[in-house]
């Protein structure tokens, strides 16, 4: 398990790097891993230290199991999403390359998929948006592909750059109606 904080975000929240870390813990309900970092004993004395802020909502008599954080608080500290968008699994919708050509890094710890990430959550911020992301992603891949075009698709660069998921939408097909075509008019 990896936790990522800068110190200058410790510092504005006022906390102690190992008080930083039993919140993460505690907000993804790690609890054996929390007995495995810190020790029953310390762990115990970090919440407690955290009862008077404003990410530990219950007081000190509670079971540690039963502690009450603020979500809120914690996913801001963290930059978590708490509405479940999952930026992995928009990007796994796009091909990593296509030939010799590649249009995305292969996995979600690469420096480029990571900066992926941040703009697409900045664009997108609600699970609705998200879910229609990725439907006109998957349907225009797909339409590329029946085309014989996937050469042409662009660089995840370029898509997240122009938030091109959003032209895309019009490749989107209803289930209960026939495919159409876009220009069926003769001149």
């Amino acid at each position: 398990m990896e936790i990522s904080l800068s110190l200058s975000t410790l510092k504005r929240s006022k906390l102690l790097p190992d008080q930083a870390v039993l919140l993460y813990l505690l907000y993804y309900r790690q609890f054996d891993e929390i007995a495995e970092v810190f020790g029953k004993i310390h762990a115990v004395s970090v919440r407690n230290s955290l009862v008077d802020t404003d990410f530990i909502l219950s007081n000190t008599d509670a079971r540690f199991t039963d502690t009450i954080i603020s979500k809120n608080h914690v996913e801001k500290l963290f930059g978590i999403r708490g509405d479940q968008i999952n930026f992995q699994e928009f990007y796994n919708c796009y091909p990593i390359r296509v030939g010799t050509r590649v249009l995305r890094a292969s996995g979600p710890e690469a420096q480029v998929a990571v900066k992926h990430k941040k703009k697409y959550l900045a664009r997108v911020k609600t699970v609705e948006q998200h879910e229609k992301a990725i439907k006109a992603i998957t349907a225009f891949v797909a339409q590329q592909k029946r085309a014989g075009k996937l050469n042409f698709l662009p660089n995840m660069e370029t898509v997240m750059n122009n938030s091109m998921w959003e032209s895309w939408e019009v490749f989107i097909q209803d289930s209960g109606t026939e495919e159409q075509e876009w220009n069926n008019n003769l001149i």
